[in-house]
């Protein structure tokens, strides 16, 4: 199978044509990537922006200060209740002469 004058006479012609594809194609790769590039920056920069919901930690050392202060605020009602209880065991004595009133005029 010899190449034939004609077969020459199109190749050359469709030569020009067969780099400016190839040109296309590497520099589509190039462009591609770059896009993925932007896109990713774009994707980073409103994650930085944007407000996140915080992870629960439920128990263990990664409880942050808040968690304790909330556990500390409960145990500190549940203190109330146990003083409020004994307070209302205790009978309290009054004398009746002295008043409920109080003078503050002097």
């Amino acid at each position: 199978m010899s190449i034939q004058p004609i077969d020459l006479q199109t190749l050359f012609l469709k030569m020009t044509q067969v780099g400016k594809d190839q040109a296309v194609e590497k520099d589509s790769i190039m462009l591609q990537q770059t896009l993925q590039g932007h896109e990713i920056a774009k994707r980073n920069q409103h994650s930085d922006n944007s407000v996140n919901k915080a992870n629960n930690s439920d128990a263990g050392p990664e409880k942050t200060k808040e968690d304790k202060e909330q556990g500390g605020n409960h145990d500190q009602k549940k203190r109330k209740k146990e003083k409020n209880k004994t307070f209302e065991d205790k009978e309290i004595l009054s004398d009746p002469d002295l008043g409920k009133n109080i003078d503050i005029s002097g």
